[in-house]
């Protein structure tokens, strides 16, 4: 019987040292990083992550033990999901956006972290500085769209990211049998979201608690995605990028019938609040009917939590398909 404490949880996370210790893992070992191969002699010594989405992953794996830092996650730590007391004893840097000064402090041997989610050429923190100091890193495959064309987003761009963090850890037995529990998950949701009439449309609104232009995502990130699999239409898919800001204006004409709303510092209440008192937004669909789809930073940006966030999303839009 799986502890309570333990439900919820992946299966590779439930599955720990038997799985790891399943088959040796022999180095070196090469992984695909963005648009280069990667070559690692051994499993880092010193990891470092980035950004709550990252962080979570790496619980997941269960390799919190092993992380000499993590950053991003200051004021989020509420929304991380592990055993009591893993979450509380991670080391941490405060800052929301680390430079490459403040890495360093930590003396990591590894970092992982992503284009807009912690490397930045104007802070001077990116893969090419790292590796001059001597850190290793491993970028988020979503990401790579920021320095030029990836392949189109798919799940297999999250599992690309899980199996080279098996082989880059030694737990590669542990990242597999992760990844076919996904597999196996995403499949009987789309088995039956690929037969809806509807798709209804969507829209990914962050930064939507205040005035300012809201954040949303165009057709290459991770949250149009899981709108596409569970039976929704993204309303800004014409725009070939991942996270983009676009006006209340063309929200508008556009027209989501649900919004999602994500944002891991401001509670959802808020949020929601704001919309619904916006003037501007009255005669949006989703706002006038309420209907507003709450996830998590780490169910909706790469993340081992996104298989979670599809399954939730593909019941609230279709429940007239997951009643048998």
């Amino acid at each position: 019987m799986i502890p309570p404490v333990l439900r919820g949880l992946p299966l590779a996370l439930l599955l720990g040292t038997a799985a790891c210790g399943a088959h040796a893992q022999s180095y070196p070992v090469e992984v695909a990083n963005c648009f280069e191969t990667t070559r690692f002699t051994g499993p880092p010594k010193r990891p470092m992550v980035h950004d709550t989405n990252m962080t979570q992953t790496m619980l997941d794996l269960g390799l919190a033990d092993r992380l000499v830092a993590v950053s991003g996650i200051a004021g989020a730590e509420h929304r991380l999901v592990a055993p009591p007391g893993i979450v509380a004893a991670l080391p941490r840097l405060p800052d929301r956006a680390p430079t490459l000064e403040a890495v360093l402090s930590v003396d990591p041997d590894f970092l992982f972290a992503g284009w807009s989610y912690g490397f930045n050429e104007a802070r001077g923190l990116t893969p090419a500085r790292l590796a001059e100091m001597g850190v290793a890193t491993y970028t988020l495959r979503e990401s790579c769209i920021r320095i030029g064309p990836r392949e189109p987003i798919g799940m297999d761009t999250l599992y690309a990211d899980l199996l080279a963090l098996g082989k880059i850890f030694g737990i590669s037995d542990r990242a597999e049998a992760m990844v076919a529990d996904f597999r196996r998950r995403v499949a009987a949701v789309t088995e039956r979201t690929g037969t809806a009439a509807d798709r209804p449309r969507v829209m990914y609104c962050d930064d939507c608690h205040t005035e300012g232009a809201p954040l949303s995502v165009g057709r290459e990130g991770m949250t149009s995605l899981l709108m596409e699999l569970a039976g929704g239409r993204n309303i800004f898919d014409d725009i070939p990028n991942s996270y983009v800001r676009v006006s209340w204006e063309e929200m508008v004409r556009r027209n989501p019938q649900w919004i999602i709303v994500s944002d891991h510092r401001i509670p959802a209440e808020a949020t929601i609040r704001n919309l619904l008192a916006a003037p501007q937004l009255a005669d949006v669909e989703a706002v006038r009917e309420r209907r507003f789809i709450v996830l998590t930073y780490a169910e909706q940006t790469p993340s081992t939590r996104n298989v979670d966030a599809l399954e939730r999303m593909a019941r609230t839009l279709h429940p007239e398909l997951f009643q048998r």
